[in-house]
Formats: structure tokens, sequence, C-alpha cells
């Protein structure tokens, strides 16, 4: 199912009422920048296609990309409202009347050229992301397509993150021991074959094939770019929930994995080092 992208119209009647602010209580961020860029979302009380948050299979394509399905908000707040147990569609709905009810008179509005701009990109990307993936991969039909999901938190894609590395690492270490006894393996072979491992022993160990094979790329280059890779991902982290918080100050599971992050980068920033 594509989801339909909001029309210009209606886009322009959520600016009008928004304030400039986002729709969440008691939040200030600004929707446009003193560029006069958008650096918010138009979210979807109910969502646009299936599988999203709030999703109503009786409702129609129609409805879903209407002003009383839409608001806008900040994306640390979006990201919030995807918690559906919390956030269920009348309070969703709530929360889009009780904010617009302030800025009724509001003359705020958004450069006409960005609306229009805005309101194609997103209807543009999402239903292209949705099609590339669901209907246009070239494995669709055999279960092997990766999925790509637009409407993940940055929590998800974090934790999928981490999973990646866990799994790349696990990897290296299995080709680390499969190489290990690669000489053996190579030995057992000539046996086989009626052929002496004694015909090698000439042969010192750094010009021979099977001797501590890939050596530098196991001990050297592969715990190097996997601390990287920790590093950088932790430092994401940390960056994200720095702006995270100031809007979600009564989060406490953000909050202590923000406490959590910032010792392991602290304690990353004086002790890292490269293998060599």
């Amino acid at each position: 199912m594509a989801r339909l992208t909001p029309k210009t119209e209606i886009l322009r009647a959520l600016f009008a009422r928004s304030g400039n602010q986002c729709a969440f209580p008691g939040c200030t961020q600004p929707l446009v920048n003193d560029k006069n860029k958008f650096i918010a979302q138009v979210c979807h009380i109910e969502a646009a296609s299936e599988g999203g948050e709030r999703f109503n299979p009786e409702s129609n394509d129609e409805y879903r990309r209407s002003y009383e399905n839409l608001l806008i908000l900040c994306y640390p707040h979006h990201i919030e409202t995807d918690d559906v147990e919390e956030y269920p569609p009348a309070r969703l709905l709530e929360i889009k009347r009780n904010h617009e009810q302030q800025f009724l008179k509001s003359d705020f509005k958004l450069d006409e050229a960005e609306l229009v701009k805005l309101s194609y990109e997103m209807g543009k990307y999402w239903s292209e992301i949705d099609r590339l993936n669901k209907l246009d991969h070239a494995l669709v039909e055999s279960g092997l397509a990766m999925e790509v999901n637009g409407g993940n938190s940055f929590f998800e894609i974090i934790a999928s993150a981490y999973d990646a590395v866990s799994g790349i690492e696990g990897l290296l270490k299995s080709f680390h021991a499969s190489d290990k006894i690669l000489k053996n393996d190579f030995v057992t072979l000539l046996e086989k074959k009626g052929v002496s491992p004694d015909l090698f022993q000439d042969i010192p160990y750094y010009e021979h094939p099977f001797e501590n094979r890939n050596w530098e790329s196991h001990n050297l280059g592969t715990p190097n770019w996997l601390q990287r890779l920790r590093i950088d991902l932790v430092h994401i982290e940390i960056k994200y929930l720095e702006e995270y918080l100031k809007t979600h100050s009564n989060d406490l599971q953000a909050k202590e994995r923000f406490e959590n992050a910032k010792l392991l980068l602290k304690e990353y920033a004086e002790t890292a080092m490269h293998v060599d």
C-alpha cells in the first residue's frame, strides 16, 4: 500500500496553526529554523501504511493524509509517540487539538516554496522506500530480501547496529579459528596422498603460505576496526540522547542509557588504543 502525499493546502493549514512549535505538550522546539528550513516532521496519528504505529485497516488513504490525521512534531517527540500504548489515537488527537487551540489566530506560515517542496519530497521518498523494498526488490518473493524499515526508531536502529558489530566480530573469530588449523589440514591432506610433510620443513615460517594465515588481519586489522566502530556508535548515541533529553527529562530509561554511554566514551577516550 503506497502512502499518499499530504496535500499542500493541508500542510499550509497545519503550519498556520502550529505557532512554529512542536505540538507535544510543553515543547517549544521550532519547526523552522532561522534559515527558513523545516527541521521537524509531519506525523500521522493513524499510520499512513500497514505496519506503522496505530494503523487502522478500516480507514482509507484520503483520511490518512487528511488534516485531522496529521500533526507536526520535533524528531524526538515523534520517536516518543511511537509508543502506541502510551499514545493511542485519542491521546494524539487531544494533543493536536490543545496545541492548535493556542494558535488559532497565529499568522505563522512556512515559505510556500519550502512547503510545496516538503510535501512533494516527503511523499516521494517514503513511497519509493516502500516500493523498492517491498515490491521492486529482486528477491522479494524469496524471503531473502533484507528489510529496510523507515519507521524504526533511533533506539531500534542503534540496537541493530550494535548487534551487527557483535555478529561481525563472531564471524571474524570463526575465520581466525579456521586459519589457525589451516596448516594442520594441509599436513593431513599431504599424508592422505602419501606425501611426507617433511618436504616443507626447510621453508621459513614467514614464507609458508599456511603458517599464521592472515595473521595481521586477524590480530591487528580486525580489533582496530571493531574498536573504531564501537567508539563511533557510542559517540552517536550520546549526541542523539543529549538532544533527546532536553525535551524528555522524565525518560528514566533514556537517562540511564545516556549516563552509561557517557561513562563508556570517557573510558574509550582515556584508554582506547590501536593494536600494533
